[in-house]
């Protein structure tokens, strides 16, 4: 609804160009896209911060602060199922398991919106040059970036309910 919204007042300010006939179809698809994207962003943003963030207890340090660079990874790649559990440190993996959801959730939010408003770019320009094509090689990065963070944001939740000791946690 944000994105159509957003074409329609796009599309609205590109008929009040001076030369409308000339380039209206791209003006209007570039304004809006930026104006949707905007838009997605923003409420993204704002449903992040009013019903994720209030999900996850506020922990004021992050569990795997005092870890090294290596020991970071590797409690990332036991969440993710990349590598065994060690149940000794459930408790930790847990914690950065909920932390890792809780980021990997905000991208999810946020990264649509930066999508559309990089798509409405790269269809507005066409492809006249390298940079056109390089936008559009960007842009399929996105996409794949925005497909690996779900996949990572699932994992996580496979995760949680795998070691949940009550069955009670819900990774919705």
């Amino acid at each position: 609804m944000t994105v159509l919204a957003g074409l329609v007042v796009g599309f609205a300010l590109a008929s009040l160009w001076p030369d409308v006939a000339e380039g209206f179809l791209r003006s209007g698809l570039y304004l809006g896209s930026l104006l949707g994207g905007l838009g997605v962003f923003v409420v993204g943003w704002i449903y992040g911060s009013k019903k994720v963030s209030p999900m996850v207890r506020d922990h004021p340090i992050g569990v795997t602060l005092g870890l090294t660079a290596e020991e970071v990874k590797h409690v990332r790649r036991q969440v993710l199922g990349k590598e065994p559990i060690d149940v000794n440190h459930i408790s930790v993996l847990r914690g950065a398991a909920v932390q890792i959801r809780e980021g990997l959730a905000k991208q999810l939010l946020w990264s649509p919106g930066l999508l559309i408003y990089f798509a409405g770019q790269s269809l507005s320009r066409g492809i006249h040059s390298f940079i056109d094509v390089m936008m559009i090689v960007l842009l399929l990065g996105m996409v794949v970036l925005s497909g690996l963070t779900a996949r990572q944001f699932h994992q996580t939740g496979l995760f949680l309910t795998s070691t949940s000791p009550s069955g009670s946690d819900d990774p919705k």
